[in-house]
């Protein structure tokens, strides 16, 4: 499990997004996940959300079990105070901003579908940089020739 599949999880909602809950069991709509941001500080920007029929607007961090947010420090960041959602994959604790708040966390594993997690395993232990590169072998010369000089002149067209 690596934190890329979360993002992605996150920013496209490849999860059930109907009926969420907090670890603290309250109720979660996501209105916008925010936007993705690679560089440092929280994950997703200006994200928007309705925690228990209260809406919030702003960062979300993401990873793979709660006790990350200590591992990184977060909490003595200043970056990480207008976090308003930790999403984690495994929760294992609680955590808190510098000003010693609370954030609420929304465990995604269980609203994730057990196709998608192992379709992401599959490609990423994947040796191969296409995972059918290796029967391009197996295609008939006089086709794969023909193809490519099919695909030439509809290029010039």
């Amino acid at each position: 499990m690596k934190e890329d599949f979360l993002h992605h999880v996150w920013q496209f909602k490849k999860f059930d997004i109907q009926n969420l809950r907090t670890v603290r069991g309250e109720s979660l709509s996501i209105i916008n996940s925010g936007q993705y941001l690679q560089q440092s500080g929280p994950d997703f920007f200006n994200a928007q959300v309705v925690i228990d029929g209260q809406r919030w607007a702003g960062n979300v961090e993401i990873h793979i079990k709660s006790s990350d947010w200590y591992v990184h420090r977060h909490e003595t960041d200043v970056a990480y105070d207008n976090v308003i959602l930790h999403v984690v994959w495994e929760h294992d604790t609680e955590v808190f901003n510098q000003g010693n708040v609370e954030i609420p966390v929304l465990e995604i594993k269980s609203y994730v579908q057990p196709e998608l997690l192992a379709n992401y395993n599959l490609l990423s232990t994947a040796k191969s940089w296409i995972y059918c590169e290796k029967e391009l072998a197996s295609v008939d010369s006089f086709l794969l020739d023909n193809w490519k000089e099919r695909l030439f002149f509809e290029r010039l067209q």
